[in-house]
């Protein structure tokens, strides 16, 4: 059984290999430095095959000294200066000591300076020189496979060790938080642990300085709760609390002992937290390339998305199309003007009814006046019947003036304005214009209408007014044509105004696309690395062993 479970974890530990190889091709091909030199550390400790219990905390925490006790020894120098400037590695072994020399903009990994364990105070003096050290020390707790991974403290000011710590944790398989009884809910401690339990190792939260503790003032039960409501408030999950004492070994709230037992309760896991770390830190990596992918497409976005001022491509797409319908309608605007005016004119011709009956009986009795054959009685003379011809086409024009008043006049000039104003053309001289324009409908006119033999009755009277009504409304229509072939005159230098406002819209609108597709570019680039990570990425491995449970 346990030959079986060696050689699935031999299989396991050969695909890890391989997708550690494929991971950091991939971040190389996107010039990702960081996350390809995380995967290339990932694939040394898959190689390696060491637990690496890593010490977080600050300063003034006691991590150092709990350290060097873990160790039996003075491992770490001790003194004023902040020892723990770099990442220190502390592996069981025979005393030596690696220090890796700092070389900015270099990709080749320098050569380490090898020392002694006595001169490490000297060197950490001048921690800012150095990426990395590496301690080995006669350590039984460790064993061979285990390593101790001292980390800068996280209340240092100086953004390279809080960056040391951070990217420190791709390397660890489980998390040891220390912490200053009085300081254990402070805001930073409470957050730096947050960040902690984010990334899914296992955590163990360690109060240092137990023996600070006073019953009279507070129990531990209630301090206890305390801890724990606070770390539930910000969601920080932890595999254990454990407190400590490294000045009282004998107190009783000390847990040193259960401290050194789940140390090498731990190592005797190795294997299965191996694996969970490995799987943890390759998708925390891949997640942090993504959304750091993302975050260096925000001041983009942020400038795209100013240009595009709270509207969307739907937006956008939908008011470049109404501009284009808006640019073809005003190339079209002459003639179809011209059509609608057409159009309004022969509806308001078509229904002026200007030789209603009364207006018939009238033309025919002049007509009938106008005859030859026209007699007044039996003493019927020339003058009698001149008279009577003259008083019935005064009737004739004076009824059928009120019909071309009525019917034609006013609205043929209200539709004529209202047309014009809605292309903002009119002016008041229009007018005045278009009433000279007007037919005159005087007697003289009339009485030149009626031709010798003209019927005076019947169809042949009802034919001569239709004729008649045909001829004013034609003078009406080209009197309205007339007037708007004026006012269209005016037309192109408002049009060219018009195309300059469509031109600056469109201008505007072509920004916008031109954002709005920068954008989609963006979000196809971000879901382009999403899938590609996906199509590699095993699922995430769960944390079976039954003391690091979450």
């Amino acid at each position: 059984m346990r030959a079986e479970q060696v050689r699935i974890e031999k299989e396991t530990l050969s695909e890890t290999a391989s997708l550690l190889f494929q991971l950091r091709g991939l971040m190389h091909r996107w010039g990702d430095e960081g996350s390809e030199r995380i995967y290339e550390d990932l694939q040394h400790k898959e190689g390696g095959n060491e637990l690496t219990l890593a010490f977080c905390g600050h300063f003034s925490a006691g991590k150092s000294s709990m350290i060097n006790l873990l160790c039996g020894s003075s491992v770490l120098p001790s003194g004023p200066v902040p020892t723990s400037a770099n990442i220190v590695s502390i592996r069981s072994g025979v005393p030596r000591v690696l220090i890796y020399p700092r070389v900015e903009g270099s990709k080749n990994d320098p050569s380490p300076i090898e020392t002694t364990p006595e001169r490490l105070q000297e060197y950490c003096r001048n921690g800012g020189e150095y990426s990395a050290i590496e301690v080995w020390n006669e350590i039984p707790l460790l064993g061979k496979d285990g390593v101790l991974l001292d980390t800068p403290g996280v209340d240092s000011t100086d953004d390279g060790h809080q960056a040391a710590t951070r990217s420190a944790l791709h390397l660890a398989d489980v998390v040891f938080y220390v912490m200053d009884y009085n300081h254990v809910q402070s805001e930073n401690n409470l957050a730096f642990a947050k960040n902690l339990s984010d990334w899914g190792k296992p955590l163990y939260l360690i109060v240092n300085q137990i023996d600070k503790h006073r019953e009279q003032e507070i129990s531990i039960e209630e301090y206890k709760r305390q801890l724990e409501n606070a770390f539930e408030q910000w969601g920080i999950h932890c595999a254990g609390i454990l407190f400590t004492s490294l000045k009282k070994k004998e107190h009783p709230l000390n847990h040193w002992d259960h401290l050194l037992s789940l140390i090498t309760e731990l190592l005797e896991q190795k294997e299965q937290l191996l694996q969970y770390s490995l799987s943890r830190s390759i998708h925390h990596t891949a997640d942090s390339s993504l959304t750091a992918f993302r975050e260096d497409q925000q001041e983009e976005r942020a400038a795209l998305l100013e240009e595009l001022e709270g509207t969307n491509a739907e937006t956008v797409t939908n008011e470049l199309k109404s501009l284009e319908e808006e640019k073809e309608r005003l190339e079209a605007l002459p003639q179809q003007s011209r059509a609608s005016l057409r159009t309004g004119l022969d509806t308001l011709l078509n229904n002026a009814n200007l030789m209603p009956a009364d207006v018939r009986e009238a033309s025919g009795s002049y007509m009938e006046s106008a005859s030859p054959t026209f007699r007044l009685g039996l003493f019927s003379t020339a003058a009698r019947r001149e008279k009577e011809q003259s008083k019935r086409l005064a009737v004739w024009q004076g009824l059928l003036t009120r019909e071309v008043s009525a019917q034609l006049e006013w609205h043929l000039i209200q539709l004529v304005r209202d047309w014009a104003e809605n292309l903002g053309l009119w002016e008041e001289e229009a007018e005045t214009t278009l009433k000279q324009g007007f037919p005159v409908v005087s007697q003289e006119w009339l009485a030149a209408a009626v031709k010798p033999g003209t019927g005076y009755s019947g169809e042949a009277l009802l034919n001569f007014c239709r004729t008649l009504a045909a001829d004013i409304k034609s003078q009406f229509r080209r009197a309205a044509l007339a007037v708007s072939d004026v006012l269209l005159a005016k037309l192109p230098p408002l049009m060219e105004e018009q195309r300059a406002v469509l031109q600056r819209r469109e201008q505007a609108l072509a920004r916008q696309a031109r954002a709005v597709d920068a954008l989609a570019a963006l979000d196809r680039a971000a879901a382009a690395r999403a899938h590609e990570l996906a199509a590699l990425l095993p699922p995430r491995r769960p944390l079976t062993p039954a003391s690091c449970r979450r």
